[in-house]
């Protein structure tokens, strides 16, 4: 990929997105993976509809 086309991704996503970093024990992730899989779902979509879901049971 062109380096000014990575600029111009860094820079969308800057101004669209925020990130989040969370730590798991060890195979926790693994796991995680196996789920979204199971649900058709890329990890960070699973662990956003899990938040979602358990907001709203609040």
């Amino acid at each position: 990929m062109e380096e000014s086309r990575k600029k111009a991704n860094r820079k969308w996503l800057k101004a669209n997105y925020e990130s989040i970093t969370i730590r798991v024990p060890k195979g926790t992730r693994e796991q995680i993976k196996v789920w979204a899989d199971s649900a058709g779902l890329s990890m960070a979509s699973y662990i956003r509809e899990a938040c979602k879901e358990k907001a709203e049971k609040i």
